[in-house]
């Protein structure tokens, strides 16, 4: 992540590692192509307005060094000039996002530009979520821990899941308490054996019939589970989130 500003590289650099990277952070350009002689990162945030070497001059270089051609740039700015942006994006970045960065399209350029053409990205933006919420099945109401939330459907942990395929309802309450009732199906069961490092024995939700206000509740409220304490602390415009309805 190369940018000269100190608060930016320190709220993006905590955001981007809840979305599970490993982020180095360069102050000034100079500094950044010095960093990439002697490593390779799978992607490279790249400030367009900076004082030493600005970030069309290094994307560039980037693009004309075989080593580097390849590697993936998001280009980050405050500049939304429309020929700017077009400017980047014929000299070969991967996307151009502006900043204060919104949160849901950080998570949109990342999965386009790293996981997509792996074949392993995510439709939804999720986030940790160990919260107890009601689960019920068959009429029976169970409260249960979740493990993960996304706007696609929610991770429940239960060493006895029920059946592959279950109707069931989910309720959990939202910032101000208030409660979200939605539909789901049992997609996916994580057994009791096998790596419960990466995901304890439990079995993965996908809502279902999910109202146009529900799917904007459930949005504002993971980015709030993301990155309130950062949006709450920032001095300066960095991280954007939603901070109604929630």
């Amino acid at each position: 992540m190369v940018d000269d500003s100190q608060l930016f590289l320190m709220y993006a650099g905590i955001l981007l590692k809840r979305f599970g990277f490993n982020v180095i952070p360069a102050e000034n350009g100079v500094e950044a192509l010095k960093l990439l002689k002697i490593i390779e990162p799978d992607i490279i945030m790249l400030d367009v307005r900076m004082k030493m070497l600005d970030g069309i001059t290094i994307l560039k270089h980037l693009k004309a060094d075989i080593k580097t051609s390849t590697i993936p740039v998001i280009m980050v700015s405050v500049d939304s000039n429309s020929e700017t942006i077009e400017e980047c994006k014929k000299l070969g970045c991967s996307g151009y996002l502006i900043k204060p960065l919104k949160i849901d399209k950080l998570h949109e350029v990342l999965e386009e530009s790293i996981f997509s053409p792996m074949g392993t990205k995510r439709e939804h933006l999720r986030a940790l979520f160990p919260k107890k919420v009601m689960v019920t099945f068959d009429g029976i109401p169970y409260e249960l821990y979740a493990e993960t939330l996304s706007e696609g459907g929610i991770f429940i942990r239960k060493k006895d899941s029920f059946p592959l395929g279950s109707e069931v309802e989910v309720t959990f309450h939202l910032k101000g308490g208030e409660p979200l009732y939605l539909k789901g199906v049992v997609i996916y069961i994580k057994e009791l054996f096998g790596n419960m490092l990466k995901l304890p024995p439990g079995m993965a939700i996908k809502f279902r019939e999910v109202t146009p206000d529900q799917s904007k509740l459930l949005k504002n409220f993971i980015e709030h589970l993301i990155a309130h304490d950062l949006f709450d602390g920032q001095e300066e415009p960095v991280i954007e989130i939603e901070k109604d309805e929630i």
